[in-house]
């Protein structure tokens, strides 16, 4: 009679088979850490972007963009909808500029006396750099390393005005437009321009590593006819679709105007899932607020071409809006 003896270890194919399995697993951890540090970066930006609308918000009154004193226009004059945008004020504000990026809004500056003075508008373009300060983020300070080894970093300072600088790699613009909504037939008794005490809403839209040099380089002409979003026009070099129209990216309508809610033009996209069954390629969207009018350029809507195509902004990656009542001037205000 034989006697089965324990077993007093594991076969080789018992080893080779717990290889194969701890290498799929392996792979498939690795292959996930990618796609986690891409996620991570993107938090990152969504989060500094919350930071950036929202102190925008505070830092808009605060700076007298709600005041209207405190305002003054290109060579477009004024309107129902202002758009502060401190590229558009580098390149020089001029007028084809402002209305062939923000059509039917005006490009408001404020003026170089003060943010705070009730002096009359200077002769020429006002200056940016007010504007460009308010408009960037501070939260990538730049410093050099420190003296000896042990020696913490030391944080870096313009020679010029003693201004502690930054990469900027947040930035934003403002748009104050009246909230009134009257529709335009004579006599209207509604001045066109928003003026203290009037409702009007606050829009702060952040950026991330927006081209800060050459306005026209970002935005692109969109159509929207109710479900998706087409791009009217080749995709830039470098860029992919899924870059330019995806959760979080901001477009503006200069087709609101005073019938038709102009405190209404920003919309930001909330989800975003690409069709490449389709030519041109369309993406299908929903929006966290009010979406844009329909301006496809299949719709009768535009057969008398009385709307103009979207403008979605390059590198937008949030929004935030709130309802202000306009200030007037005042000794606490001069």
């Amino acid at each position: 009679m034989m006697t089965t003896l324990p077993r007093r270890g594991i076969t080789l194919m018992e080893v080779l088979i717990a290889i194969g399995i701890l290498a799929v697993g392996l792979t498939s951890v690795v292959s996930l850490v990618p796609a986690g540090q891409s996620q991570a970066a993107r938090a990152v930006i969504l989060d500094r972007a919350a930071a950036t609308v929202a102190n925008g918000l505070q830092d808009a009154v605060t700076y007298g963009l709600t005041r209207p004193d405190s305002v003054t226009f290109d060579a477009n004059g004024s309107g129902p909808v202002w758009v502060f945008d401190p590229v558009v004020q580098r390149d020089g504000g001029t007028t084809a500029l402002t209305g062939n990026i923000f059509p039917n809004a005006a490009g408001a500056f404020l003026k170089t006396a003060g943010v705070y003075s009730q002096a009359s508008t200077p002769a020429g373009i006002p200056s940016w750099q007010v504007l460009q300060l308010l408009g960037q983020g501070r939260d990538d300070v730049l410093v050099s390393p420190g003296a000896g080894a042990d020696d913490p970093p030391v944080n870096r300072f313009d020679p010029n005005n003693g201004i502690r600088l930054f990469n900027g790699r947040m930035t934003c613009l403002f748009s104050v437009a009246r909230a009134d909504n009257i529709p335009p037939t004579p006599p209207n008794l509604i001045p066109a321009s928003p003026a203290s005490g009037d409702v009007a809403k606050l829009t702060v839209v952040a950026f991330h590593n927006r081209n800060l040099v050459e306005p026209n380089a970002g935005w692109l002409p969109v159509a929207f006819d109710g479900t998706t979003l087409r791009l009217q026009g080749p995709l830039p070099s470098g860029r992919t679709l899924k870059e330019i129209i995806r959760p979080g990216a901001v477009i503006y309508d200069p087709n609101k105007t005073l019938a038709t809610n102009q405190y209404l033009r920003w919309s930001q996209v909330l989800m975003a899932s690409i069709d490449d069954t389709v030519t041109p390629t369309a993406v299908y969207v929903t929006f966290a607020s009010p979406p844009p009018l329909i301006n496809d350029a299949n719709s009768d809507a535009i057969a008398d071409g009385t709307f103009l195509p979207l403008r979605i902004l390059l590198d937008s990656v949030g929004m935030a809006e709130q309802m202000v009542v306009l200030e007037g001037s005042g000794a606490y205000s001069k």
